[in-house]
């Protein structure tokens, strides 16, 4: 099929793909920085688009009766690709809050930089953190599991019978609520040693009062805890690396709950 020479009901049918892709371009991690180009976004939008039509082009798709029919299918559309985004997301949600925690208890709680993904502050931590965890999701291959998500959710999800009020919103809470206890995960090993050392320290200010247990426990704190952080990078990089070979079955649950 010449995939510039659509006749209007081929048209119709390539917006439904278009407008899935381009919602999840839009807000998957990495691709959906503020940092990428727009230029660029629509470009893998279109290339996208066009390589995955004629791979659904003989599934079953809404035939609108109108504008406003058209509208509520492609925001239904839209809708997906976001959740899809979305789930994959939560991953590197994880990672920021672990790193958030980690930098408060280290003392880094005032010293933030800024995220280039998301253009927000971050505390260092979490954003070295954030830099690992972009690298394996591209070593690792984690974005061909979205881009195959997108295709096989115009296998999975029949267009007549989207329902976004059933068990969807009730998956997506428990998603992010499993992205703090993932968090807690990655965190937990810096979070005990640096809570038994503050607990030595207030064994030693109890015991040693003329002790300044504040001047020599900051600096203490933070050397423990940069070398905790480097110490627990191989228990971090197996943590995340199981989260994200796990994405293609959050992603189908989803899919699956429409």
């Amino acid at each position: 099929m010449d995939i510039l020479n659509l006749n209007y009901a081929e048209f119709e049918r390539f917006l439904f793909v278009l407008f899935r892709v381009g919602a999840m371009v839009i807000f998957v991690p990495i691709l959906g920085s503020r940092q990428i180009p727009s230029v660029m976004k629509i470009g893998l939008m279109l290339f996208l688009s066009m390589a995955i039509f004629p791979l659904v082009q003989d599934r079953p798709m809404p035939e609108p009766k109108g504008l406003f029919e058209l509208s509520k299918f492609l925001m239904a559309d839209v809708t997906i690709g976001l959740g899809i985004a979305y789930i994959a997301r939560l991953i590197f949600t994880a990672v920021q809050v672990a790193g958030t925690v980690v930098d408060f208890q280290m003392g880094f709680g005032v010293v933030n930089v800024i995220d280039p993904q998301t253009d927000t502050q971050v505390s260092v931590t979490a954003q070295f953190h954030n830099i690992l965890a972009v690298l394996l999701f591209l070593a690792i291959d984690a974005h061909h599991y979205i881009i195959q998500a997108i295709v096989e959710s115009f296998f999975v999800i029949n267009p007549f019978e989207i329902d976004f009020s059933s068990i969807t919103p009730e998956y997506m809470l428990h998603l992010f609520s499993a992205t703090f206890t993932t968090a807690i995960k990655i965190a937990a090993p810096i979070m005990a040693i640096l809570f038994f050392l503050s607990v030595g320290l207030g064994l030693v200010a109890r015991t040693v009062p003329q002790m300044n247990v504040f001047i020599v426990g900051f600096p203490l704190q933070i050397g423990v805890g940069l070398l905790m952080v480097g110490l627990s990078i191989s228990f971090f990089t197996i943590l995340v690396e199981n989260e994200m070979h796990a994405m293609p079955v959050k992603l189908m649950g989803f899919m699956r709950g429409l």
